[in-house]
């Protein structure tokens, strides 16, 4: 799916930070643990390689955070999520777009015309979720030939 118009949404800053508030309350106790054993060099460089993995998760998770959906004229792309279903399709293979709640959060429940589904998400987006959903309806209707009322 390599198009030129293709709308990336991203999982929100807020899962990042979570991932990296953990990470540095294990640097905080790497850090106790090689004040308390002298600095012998065993723990300084447990000390480094936690540091490392909090730089790591700040770039990877807050900084620039995993795509969840591409979208584009011709299709979508599921990525980053377990279990989410059928990765990607074309617009042609969809028979419908449902919104939905799970014990997680919201759901975008994209039904394929072989029966096979995908489930995005949309609390792993924030506050994008509500602007990926109507992206999604609008290009499904924008390559079945439909148009919103009102629209020149």
């Amino acid at each position: 799916m390599r198009t030129p118009d293709i709308r990336r949404y991203r999982w929100s800053r807020a899962y990042g930070l979570r991932f990296l508030g953990v990470s540095l309350m294990v640097l905080a106790v790497a850090w106790l643990v090689a004040a308390l054993s002298g600095f012998q060099v065993w723990s300084l460089v447990l000390l480094g390689l936690v540091g490392l993995v909090v730089v790591v998760l700040l770039l990877r998770l807050v900084v620039v955070p995993p795509v969840l959906l591409e979208v584009s004229s011709a299709g979508y792309r599921l990525r980053h999520v377990r279990g989410g279903g059928v990765a990607q399709a074309d617009w042609s293979d969809v028979a419908s777009v449902d919104g939905g709640r799970t014990s997680a959060g919201a759901v975008m429940s994209i039904v394929l015309t072989d029966g096979g589904a995908t489930q995005v998400p949309l609390v792993l987006l924030g506050g994008q979720g509500s602007v990926a959903e109507r992206d999604v309806r609008d290009r499904l209707n924008a390559a079945f030939g439909y148009r919103r009322l009102g629209a020149g």
